[in-house]
């Protein structure tokens, strides 16, 4: 076939289409049951039911359900395909105009007030940590992958009240990051997922989980015994700041999360003291075990860990061994965790039924962390907003606001703060604006670097403004 024919076919088959979309425009019925987009949603036009967010740079959002703010969560009585949007819905979700696919309404739900003390036991911390560490854990999904977001929280804790270094990295790092670079040699060859130790994921598909519940608090597991070959017997560890310097990569002291049949440069020791601050330093692995992760921090301040769970839902912590992470919570005084989940729920969570299902599996997750770290504020993150295909038409996940409220209802039941990333972003189709702006990738999932940053500074000004309401009503009580 030559080339001028195939140019004819593949016109001729986009007319074709055209006219196909163009009668699905005035008339989808006539083509029932086959579903077409229509030819507005296939042009480059500007999508319907993208919210105003023109201040997005400078505004920040505060969520109807923030903690210390009036919750009423209004009843909402609606039947499957009836429209019960209200006026206050629509400004919730920052609708310019009505959208073909429609959010579904949030169930009726009772007025919940969320506890006031959610995070006192972290602000309180906070006073002393010029004097010992106070640790924040943040889980997340692939969305904070990179030390995205965290690495934000992490700067400016560290700015305010002190503090060094990562925090948590694991043995083998096999997604890069923006904070560190990591290498792992055996016997001076570099080794890699397939070449170095053996890892199970608790968070992973069943392949890369183990018999038993030994994850550590990274949920992940590096097994040493695998490199005992060929007369090998040790690895050597090396890590340097990636990027700008900044406070996040001056450490002093290493924390080593691993069995006692693990030498570490011939020390037994788990945690090693620098001579002096360091932005880099080589570690040698002697020995047979496990390891569970290596911490960079110093031994006062803020410590900040980023543990990115991909495809992760949260609902894997009651999988992992409860002494080891109570040990953890105890030993390293964290008094904060931080939980951002529901993002990979949205693809299957298409019905009510399923959004509340999730909201309740998640209440277990939290008991469970809560009995493992009495002392801890616990703060969870709602999901983005995140866009999806539906009839040929971009638009958001028809259940994401009732899975934010959801979520937000089952952290006030629980007693625990709760920060929608959802209505900060602007809410329903807010990602398109955001991937207008360069905030956000294509996949209509994810942010840029540049989004990543935003949101990460949006979320900052919030535990900003909540530490400072503590802190005035702490001073307060105390006059």
């Amino acid at each position: 076939m030559r080339p001028r024919h195939i140019v004819c076919f593949i016109a001729v088959c986009l007319v074709l289409l055209g006219g196909v979309c163009a009668v699905a425009e005035y008339d989808k019925q006539w083509l029932s049951p086959l579903r077409f987009p229509t030819l507005s949603s296939m042009l480059p036009t500007r999508p319907a039911a993208v919210p105003d967010t023109t201040n997005i740079q400078d505004t920040v959002a505060e969520p109807a359900l923030f903690l210390n703010d009036t919750i009423t969560l209004v009843a909402e009585v609606a039947e499957m395909g009836e429209d019960t949007t209200t006026a206050e819905d629509s400004k919730q979700t920052g609708a310019a105009d009505t959208p073909r696919v429609r959010a579904f309404p949030a169930d009726s739900l009772p007025p919940v007030k969320p506890s006031v003390q959610a995070l006192d036991a972290f602000i309180s911390a906070l006073s002393d940590a010029g004097m010992k560490a106070v640790r924040v854990v943040h889980y997340g999904d692939s969305q904070i992958e990179e030390d995205r977001i965290t690495a934000t929280i992490r700067r400016n804790l560290q700015r305010l009240y002190g503090g060094g270094g990562p925090g948590l990295i694991p043995l083998l790092q096999t997604i890069p990051t923006r904070t560190i670079k990591q290498s792992l040699t055996l016997d001076g060859k570099p080794v890699s997922a397939k070449t170095g130790p053996q890892r199970y994921l608790v968070y992973g598909p069943k392949s890369q989980q183990r018999d038993s519940d030994n994850y550590g608090p990274m949920g992940q597991v590096a097994i040493m015994d695998t490199l005992r070959r060929a007369g090998s017997n040790h690895i050597v560890l090396h890590v340097e700041p990636y990027g700008k310097t900044s406070s996040a990569n001056y450490f002093s002291q290493v924390r080593l999360l691993c069995t006692d049949s693990i030498e570490v440069n011939a020390r037994s020791e788990k945690i090693l003291t620098l001579p002096d601050s360091s932005t880099e330093c080589t570690i040698e692995f002697y020995g047979q075990g496990e390891v569970y992760g290596i911490s960079l921090e110093t031994p006062a301040g803020v410590i900040v860990d980023n543990i990115p769970m991909r495809g992760g839902s949260g609902n894997v912590f009651t999988h992992i061994n409860r002494q080891q992470l109570e040990s953890f919570f105890r030993e390293t005084n964290t008094r904060l965790i931080i939980l951002q989940f529901g993002g990979n729920v949205m693809p299957w969570a298409d019905t009510p039924e399923r959004v509340r299902g999730y909201a309740n599996s998640m209440r277990k997750q939290i008991r469970y962390l809560r009995s493992c770290a009495p002392e801890a504020s616990i703060l969870f993150v709602g999901p983005s907003d995140m866009t999806t295909v539906i009839e040929g038409e971009r638009t958001s996940y028809p259940m994401l606001p009732l899975m934010d409220r959801q979520l937000a209802r089952m952290a006030s039941l629980e007693g625990i703060a709760y920060w929608s990333l959802y209505e900060a972003m602007g809410g329903w189709n807010s990602m398109m604006t955001w991937n207008e702006k360069g905030l956000a990738a294509t996949d209509g999932v994810h942010f840029t670097q540049r989004g990543a940053d935003k949101a990460g500074g949006l979320l900052w000004k919030w535990i900003e403004k909540k530490i400072t309401e503590g802190q005035k009503a702490k001073s307060g009580s105390n006059e």
